[in-house]
């Protein structure tokens, strides 16, 4: 069993969220470079060394981001450094990552745009039952399952994938191997199903779990009022 080190540092400045908050500096970046090596392949200039610059750094980016989503959830365990908000950066980054990287692959037609879309409406959803919760005034912590763990996993695999066998691929003469033979097994049709299918059942998990908080847990304000009856009147004989 891994041993827990707690660090004595503030609540919320420490190592986990400032990994959290180095990934949210990173896409910017990698977006950056992403989109214009991309708007430039679509009219036929990306052969000078300034566009395979931009293609190399998008390239190594990617493995930077997936690096930091494990290690600030690594450091956040590790050394007992969980707050909200890094429980609220994390998947933040995530979905920027995930949502906006696929569609700037599906515009470069090297990831189907059904794919994307499934991303988009499985966050949209959960964001507008995370918000109705919110209103109504119930418990809107997030607990990550293994389901999701997975589709993020499988969402990383096939956007690294895809990148590297963009279409048009002309950094080098020769492509990477065995690098692009991997990369060319996994952005095929059935690693892409099977993203769809991790991504929707990781979605529908958290749906299960907030109509199950909707309908067991008393909300927050309800909460407060009982613990300062009792801690009132804790003599107080029942009725």
């Amino acid at each position: 069993m891994e041993k827990k080190i707690r660090l004595h540092s503030p609540s919320y400045l420490n190592i986990a969220n400032l990994v959290s908050l180095l990934r949210l500096i990173l896409l910017p970046i990698f977006f950056y470079f992403l989109f214009y090596y991309i708007a430039w392949r679509g009219k036929g200039e990306a052969t000078g060394w300034v566009a395979h610059t931009y293609y190399l750094a998008s390239l190594i980016l990617v493995p930077m981001v997936l690096l930091t989503d494990y290690l600030d959830g690594w450091l956040a365990r590790r050394y007992m450094l969980e707050n909200p908000l890094g429980a609220f950066l994390d998947p933040l980054a995530d979905k920027f990552f995930a949502f906006f990287s696929m569609v700037l692959l599906a515009w470069a037609e090297s990831l189907p745009i059904w794919l994307a879309m499934v991303v988009f409406f499985k966050e949209l959803f959960i964001l507008c039952g995370w918000v109705l919760l919110f209103i109504l005034g119930y418990n809107t912590e997030i607990t990550p399952c293994r389901t999701g763990k997975i589709a993020a996993v499988c969402q990383g695999l096939v956007i690294f994938s895809s990148l590297v066998t963009l279409p048009g691929y002309e950094v080098f003469p020769t492509p990477w191997f065995p690098l692009y033979t991997i990369a060319d097994c996994l952005n095929r049709a059935w690693f892409h199903i099977l993203t769809a299918a991790m991504t929707t059942l990781a979605g529908a998990f958290y749906v299960l779990e907030g109509l199950q908080r909707s309908q067991r847990i008393l909300p927050l304000e309800s909460e407060k009022v009982a613990v300062l009856q009792v801690g009132e009147n804790p003599n107080q004989p029942d009725r």
